[in-house]
């Protein structure tokens, strides 16, 4: 595994099957623990009940809206770091989802390496889901 310290407790928040299954099965080998959302309904009980340290969200998801779910977290005072993710990925799309309260944002298709990356620059050894955003910020 590519990093040491205790496993991160992820949520993926995603309505397309492949796309779960391919990243719940690489970061499970990577010995995270991995919880998965379909929508903005079943995102909200999940964060209600427990405490992630990263959550990634499409902004696409069927009906719901990626954007609106961050949105709504923060203003619940969810500190997890949030991911987006997008198959539509302009600069004003990324101006967005740091808008909406986002810490990085990536566009699909990407490579595992890629999300690993992003997740190592949340926090290089183990994700410190309650830094501040500006702290994250600057990694980025």
């Amino acid at each position: 595994a590519l990093r040491q310290g205790p496993a991160v407790h992820i949520l993926i928040v995603e309505d397309d099957e492949r796309i779960v299954s391919f990243m719940k099965r690489g970061l499970e080998a990577e010995e995270h623990r991995v919880e998965v959302s379909s929508g903005k309904s079943q995102t909200l009980a999940l964060t209600r009940a427990n405490v992630y340290d990263v959550i990634i969200l499409d902004i696409f998801l069927g009906p719901d809206d990626g954007l609106d779910i961050c949105r709504t977290l923060r203003q619940r005072g969810v500190k997890s770091s949030i991911l987006l993710m997008t198959a539509k990925g302009t600069a004003e799309m990324e101006k967005m989802s740091r808008q909406a309260g986002a810490n990085a944002y990536l566009s699909k298709p990407f490579s595992f390496d890629d999300l690993l990356e992003t997740l190592t620059r949340f926090g290089a050894s183990g994700i410190v889901s309650n830094q501040p955003a500006a702290m994250i910020e600057q990694n980025l």
